[in-house]
């Protein structure tokens, strides 16, 4: 069998590093277009082809993790916003023919690791998928020395672990800037909290700084995004309390729609009375009335993103950890117009 290219094969063709690599291949907004363009033909030159070399190496197929967390026994299958990941993850592996399963990992209500899987403890797995969790150093030193891990949507300890991450704070920027082009001032936030998991707190930096930077006051409806229902009462009763709230920013399209169904139920029109933008475009948001304006994040892409990092992680374990980014953008639908008085 003759050599097969590595990355580092494709960098030294494109005069670039591997890590450029990693990121054209997650398809990251930060690498400039002639550098890419550069990557792109001298991937196509040397004909690489992610985990070829690797398995060729090992004589048999590549054996991957995807991590699901659990809190308090919820379903992590029927989560809406990861599913379409995990499954673009599993479509990567399946196309480059590595195997995938799927764990389960225990997590606080912070979304911390609790625990590293039992899974994957036994030597089973050549890297893994975490989704969605924050990793503290002592988890993580135990995770790097089991196998390689690649965050989505999720977080460590000093930025110590290859990850593919949101750019929540852009994205909340665009809904407040579609919110008040709209002609909106008093614009809520449901679903946040002072002190909440990362992703969702730079939602809520994005939407105080916005405001700020347009000499408009925030409006901070504070209830934990994990309660959806809960929220949505809070946030109704708040709104009702200041009638010149004529607008919502859900930081997630399930607390928002849930706010919509108990809105509705209070008399409120939507969007006559209030305006919404969610987060996530899960599936619901395109289906429900008003079809929902959200921020819309390409999960398939984040699944991609997350298969490019743990390649060049395994082609070059000593490499510094990549962070690759996912930027949103807006998606107008029909539960946004100008705001009446109440």
């Amino acid at each position: 069998m003759g050599h097969l290219a590595t990355m580092a094969d494709a960098a030294a063709v494109a005069g670039s590093t591997s890590r450029d690599v990693a990121m054209v291949l997650a398809a990251d907004p930060r690498v400039p277009s002639d550098l890419r363009h550069r990557i792109v033909d001298a991937i196509d030159t040397t004909g690489y082809r992610p985990l070829a070399a690797i398995q060729a190496r090992l004589g048999r197929p590549l054996r991957f993790a995807i991590v699901f967390k659990t809190y308090q026994n919820d379903d992590p299958e029927a989560n809406r916003f990861y599913t379409p990941i995990a499954s673009a993850i599993a479509i990567a592996c399946a196309e480059r023919g590595a195997a995938i399963r799927q764990a389960m990992m225990i997590v606080d209500d912070q979304f911390e690791l609790i625990e590293v899987p039992s899974a994957l403890t036994d030597g089973t797995y050549d890297g893994a998928f975490f989704i969605g969790t924050r990793l503290h150093a002592a988890a993580l030193e135990e995770m790097h020395a089991i196998c390689p891990i690649v965050l989505v949507d999720g977080y460590a300890d000093g930025d110590s672990a290859d990850s593919v991450v949101i750019d929540n704070f852009a994205g909340a920027t665009m809904a407040v800037e579609h919110l008040v082009a709209a002609g909106h001032r008093d614009i809520g936030l449901i679903g946040t909290e002072p002190i909440c998991y990362r992703s969702v707190q730079d939602r809520r930096m994005g939407y105080a700084e916005a405001l700020g930077s347009r000499g408009l006051a925030p409006h901070f409806i504070d209830a934990s995004y994990i309660l959806p229902e809960a929220v949505a009462v809070i946030g109704v009763d708040y709104v009702q309390r200041h009638p010149a709230v004529t607008a919502i920013f859900g930081v997630t399209d399930l607390v928002t729609i849930a706010f919509m169904q108990q809105a509705r139920d209070a008399g409120l029109r939507i969007p006559a009375d209030l305006s919404l933008v969610g987060f996530d475009d899960i599936d619901l948001a395109s289906l429900v009335m008003p079809a929902l304006t959200t921020v819309a994040v390409d999960k398939r892409l984040m699944g991609r993103a997350a298969f490019a990092l743990l390649t060049h992680r395994l082609e070059l374990p000593a490499a510094a950890p990549v962070e690759a980014v996912v930027v949103p953008r807006l998606i107008e639908r029909e539960s946004v117009v100008a705001p009446l008085s109440r």
